[in-house]
């Protein structure tokens, strides 16, 4: 399974694999849902989103509860004008990112102890949230409940450009500066480390947090590691996995060459789909480099 289409002429803002359909997100408010495994077009749809005084008003709740795909599987993340919303896979622990933080649980309201947040991630089936702040502390909670606030094991170099991504059920915390990643687990412990060599544009785990993938500032080469211990698998140019990728349109272009990616997301099964300008691609692992790996001589 490989395809690409060329979607738009701006760049494409993010990307969400829900089961079978992809999400692609050209405009804050308008989403085109694609096959995943054929890239036929499924559906459009533009958000409405209520202006409300309070998150719990009852257009914004309305809202909120029919925040789904076709599939009416719920989207993760709805970004608007000064606010960024995660969303659990069953829509009822939301998590809402301004300056502050505020978490609404089953209709309960909880401020998260955070001074301004710059990195979060949400597990969207337990509900631990991880967050970086501007002093380059991690925090973690479970739901609510604060579990502690941990130095990122990181030097205090000018560069930092943090992220972070988190598996479900937060089994595994990835936290990045841009040019190292470490995997933290819930309680704040430092399992693995490793210096990247490039600089990371995106970074992003499948949900079972099996796969990490990454893409970097220069080249555009998607790298492939292992998610419990940082091994480095797989790479290819995203430039050639689009060439090779099966074209779904009788007329598209070729993004320019050296672009870099705009948006990347992996499944569980190591789907991953990529925009590179306003170019969609949709592949797999098998299409992507394997890396010799070093054994041990018998």
């Amino acid at each position: 399974m490989a395809w690409r289409l060329h979607l738009a002429n701006q760049a494409i803002q993010r990307l969400d694999i829900l089961d079978n359909l992809l999400a692609i997100w050209k405009k804050p408010n308008q989403l085109t849902y694609y096959d995943l495994h054929t890239g036929v077009l499924q559906h459009e749809q533009t958000l409405s989103p209520p202006k409300v005084e309070s998150w719990q008003d009852d257009a914004w709740q309305i809202f909120l509860a029919e925040f789904t795909a076709p599939n009416k599987l719920y989207l993760p993340t709805l970004t608007l004008d000064h606010q960024t919303v995660y969303l659990s896979e069953d829509g009822l622990l939301r998590l809402y990112q301004d300056d502050t933080l505020q978490l609404e649980n089953d209709g309960q309201y909880h401020h998260l102890d955070v001074a301004d947040p710059i990195a979060v991630g949400l597990d969207r089936f337990l509900g631990l949230v991880a967050v970086i702040d501007t002093e380059r502390k991690l925090h973690i909670f479970q739901q609510q409940i604060k579990i502690g606030v941990f130095d990122l094991p990181f030097t205090q170099a000018e560069y930092f450009r943090p992220m972070l991504t988190v598996a479900n059920g937060g089994t595994a915390i990835y936290v990045t500066d841009g040019q190292q990643i470490a995997l933290i687990d819930s309680s704040g412990k430092v399992k693995k480390q490793i210096k990247t060599y490039y600089d990371i544009r995106h970074m992003t785990c499948s949900p079972d947090g099996n796969h990490l993938i990454t893409s970097d500032m220069d080249s555009g080469v998607i790298r492939l590691y292992q998610g419990h211990d940082l091994t480095l698998t797989h790479q290819r140019f995203a430039i050639d996995l689009v060439a090779e990728a099966t074209q779904v349109q009788l007329m598209a272009d070729m993004p320019p060459i050296f672009v870099a990616l705009s948006a990347l997301t992996i499944d569980n099964h190591a789907n991953i789909a990529f925009s590179m300008s306003g170019v969609i691609c949709v592949t797999d692992l098998s299409h992507l480099d394997q890396l010799p790996r070093p054994q041990v001589l018998l």
